[in-house]
């Protein structure tokens, strides 16, 4: 009779230190998972910053000088015929911040069809910067209307592909971000359900410690009331 008594308690214990245990290893493996997704969280929105953000204030800039030099030319040409000094200056100035924006761009993280979209942009843009040089040249020597003709036959067409180039790239970036936000929501979520597996199991192992901690007490009351024989 008195080893049934030792045995139920020890078999019940034995149970809640196997529950106890199983509950630690959920914890350590949701608290790896936890971090893994933290991680990846940090390393998506590092990336959006520097593989989205930085390329799209590029190709913003990079649109806003060819513009800009686009302007300066067509300002040369008749009838305006800008001064030839602040003509060259402002397109060199132009070409010389799309070439650093370029570099910079190149720098960051590409996927396949961008780099394509990239290296035709950048054709045109060789094309037209040659194009643009003959011009000045035409310009400098006083042939107005073959400066006139090369822009609108020749130069004109290559600018507007690269512009259609540089809106393809800006939308490229639109909807890749767009992908790696809702890839960050994603790990949001999951982190938020691990974090919800762990207040879960923090519960449990406090209902337990209750338990046992009533178990306890009931049984050193049990062990300390004193034998009376009626």
């Amino acid at each position: 009779m008195a080893t049934s008594k030792w045995v139920l308690p020890t078999y019940s214990k034995l149970k809640m230190a196997f529950v106890l245990v199983l509950l630690a290893l959920l914890l350590f493996v949701a608290n790896i998972f936890e971090k893994e997704q933290m991680e990846q969280m940090d390393q998506s929105f590092l990336s959006i910053y520097e593989d989205r953000l930085v390329p799209a204030t590029s190709i913003f800039e990079i649109r806003e000088n060819l513009y800009r030099k686009r302007e300066l030319l067509k300002e040369s040409l008749p009838p305006l015929d800008a001064p030839a000094a602040s003509r060259q200056a402002g397109i060199d100035s132009c070409n010389r911040d799309i070439h650093q924006l370029l570099t910079a761009y190149k720098k960051t993280y590409f996927l396949e069809n961008e780099t394509t979209v990239l290296q035709n942009f950048e054709s045109d843009l060789q094309a037209y910067d040659r194009l643009e040089q003959t011009i000045l040249q035409q310009i400098n020597m006083g042939n107005m209307p073959q400066a006139l003709q090369i822009y609108e036959r020749d130069a004109a067409p290559h600018f507007k592909t690269a512009v259609l180039k540089i809106a393809e790239l800006n939308q490229i970036q639109s909807d890749i971000g767009k992908e790696m936000l809702s890839h960050s929501k994603k790990s949001m979520a999951s982190y938020l359900l691990m974090s919800d597996l762990e207040t879960a199991l923090i519960v449990i192992f406090l209902v337990i410690a209750q338990i046992l901690i009533y178990a306890s007490r009931a049984l050193s009351r049990n062990r300390t009331e004193p034998f009376s024989v009626n």
